[in-house]
């Protein structure tokens, strides 16, 4: 029988732990579902408080801008996407009509950076 070089049994470890910590930075659709005060700054009417829905319906990630007074969506996401640890999510902007999407990653586990357009940083925390 063939002895296992040492090189051979150190690639494929790094491999494995390449593999896990891979697996570990990618977050469940789960840790976004639920209400989030998000704000954007530098938006060009000035910086915006905004409150973000989402909900997991039949294992797809839906949602979108929440009215205050009503707590109501009143502007629904058109598309939401997970990769890794990245949400994407769609919709009409109200004074263009136009499509823009919004960034949103996981910095630990009740608050949110992102941006909308890669052009306005966004902060948020879940509510609770």
């Amino acid at each position: 029988m063939k002895k296992l070089s040492p090189r051979f049994i150190f690639s494929f470890l790094s491999l494995v732990l390449f593999a896990a910590s891979l697996q570990a930075q990618t977050i469940s659709a789960d840790y976004f579902v639920g209400t989030w005060n998000v704000k954007a700054f530098g938006l060009p009417d000035g910086d915006k408080d905004l409150i973000i829905q989402f909900e997991k319906k039949d294992g797809k990630l839906s949602g979108g801008f929440v009215d205050p007074a009503t707590k109501k969506v009143i502007n629904p996401f058109t598309r939401v996407d997970l990769a890794s640890n990245k949400l994407t999510a769609n919709f009409i902007a109200p004074e263009q009509q136009m499509d823009v999407y919004l960034t949103l990653e996981k910095k630990d586990d009740t608050n949110v950076t992102g941006s909308i357009m890669d052009m306005f940083h966004m902060e948020g925390t879940k509510a609770k």
